[in-house]
């Protein structure tokens, strides 16, 4: 079975490849994410509009860098994930938003490093050290103490915990550290269908790419970003928490999906993995052509925008209809939903700025490297 998956996978890779390929040879004019994205219910470019970085960007980059480089992490296209975290919680004060910032640093190393891209170049020894490193990190608990032979990163994360641990309530600070070590064993492995021996459906893969990508993680920090935790026992007293919870799956899914079709280039086309949303699309339909394929993976993004607008309308709703008794309850929900909007914000509008997927020659228009993005943001 394991090795029909193999060649199964192969077989997908190099079709996709080939297609891709010609695409670039024949000068075949580039798809627009924009446009794949859009639809007349959820308009990016009118949902986007409001959205701006955090206003303190350049003393948080500088932050962010002597952090690293304190702890010899700091990498040369650091500037891309640092970015990326910053246009995520554009309204955190500064001293929660350098905790959060030491969370994404120390994540993105390990993704650059030994994530899902790179694991399998790395020769056994390599792959034995970082799996070493990866097991140390995610059972790393209170007091956060390190081994002796800790690499810098472990380190990092040690101070990173420790500070998050002394600024959020204890049970906010269980449920993170939960979902956090849950993201880091399962994402710094090699996650092609070759290792997990069967080709995941397409709703597996969602399921699993929403923790590998650590937009989970990553939503529960709206959270901490402005202080305002949610209580989840009230939210389910007053019917609000199936909505809630689907809301939150809602957006971690627009965030990595999105980011699929952005980093497709970089991930399928130059690293030859098939954890991304357009390669499992093809090996559930390996008849489908590329062109197909992209259109089907767009369509699954362009429908859980249109599922979190929706969201977004009956939570609120049903949420001020609790007011004025439970007015603070009410407060934090409706910050906690303006995170979340601002989160679908940043993933579109980071992408676009970015340099991280740029290429001179690209398949989509929003990332060649001197794109025409103006009617995007």
């Amino acid at each position: 079975m394991k090795h029909n998956v193999q060649m199964l996978a192969h077989a997908s890779m190099q079709k996709m490849q080939k297609e891709y390929a010609v695409m670039m040879r024949e000068g075949v004019a580039p798809f627009s994410l924009f446009q794949l994205f859009n639809q007349e219910e959820f308009r990016l470019d009118e949902f986007c509009q409001s959205f701006r970085p955090h206003p303190y960007s350049r003393q948080l980059k500088r932050g962010a860098q002597e952090f690293c480089e304190r702890y010899g992490i700091w990498l040369e296209n650091a500037e891309h994930y640092v970015t990326c975290a910053i246009y995520l919680f554009p309204t955190a004060n500064l001293y929660r938003m350098n905790n959060i910032l030491k969370n994404c640093t120390v994540d993105f190393f390990l993704n650059d490093t030994m994530g899902r891209e790179v694991f399998t170049h790395l020769s056994a020894n390599e792959q034995e050290h970082s799996n070493a490193v990866r097991q140390r990190i995610g059972s790393m608990d209170y007091p956060f103490e390190n081994a002796p032979e800790a690499h810098g990163v472990e380190m990092a994360n040690a101070e990173m915990l420790l500070d998050i641990y002394h600024t959020s309530p204890a049970h906010w600070f269980r449920e993170f550290k939960k979902m956090y070590n849950y993201h880091i064993d399962v994402t710094h492995l090699d996650c092609n269908t070759h290792s997990l021996g069967h080709i995941p459906t397409v709703e597996e893969y969602i399921d699993m790419r929403g923790h590998i990508s650590g937009m989970h993680h990553t939503i529960q920090l709206i959270e901490y970003s402005d202080g305002q935790f949610l209580d989840w026992k009230w939210m389910e007293a007053a019917g609000l928490k199936t909505d809630m919870q689907r809301l939150q799956y809602v957006t971690a899914a627009i965030g990595c999906l999105m980011n699929d079709l952005f980093s497709f280039e970089k991930e399928v086309i130059d690293n030859s993995s098939d954890s991304n949303l357009l390669m499992i699309l093809a090996l559930n339909d390996p008849g489908l052509p590329l062109e197909e394929i992209i259109i089907k993976a767009a369509a699954i993004v362009q429908q859980l925008l249109l599922e979190f607008g929706l969201l977004v309308n009956r939570v609120r709703n049903r949420s001020y209809q609790q007011l004025p008794a439970n007015s603070e309850m009410v407060d934090k929900l409706d910050a906690h939903i303006a995170g979340l909007e601002r989160c679908v914000q940043a993933s579109w509008v980071w992408q676009i700025y970015t340099k991280r997927y740029k290429r001179p020659n690209s398949i989509w228009k929003e990332t060649q490297l001197v794109p025409a993005i103006a009617e995007a943001v």
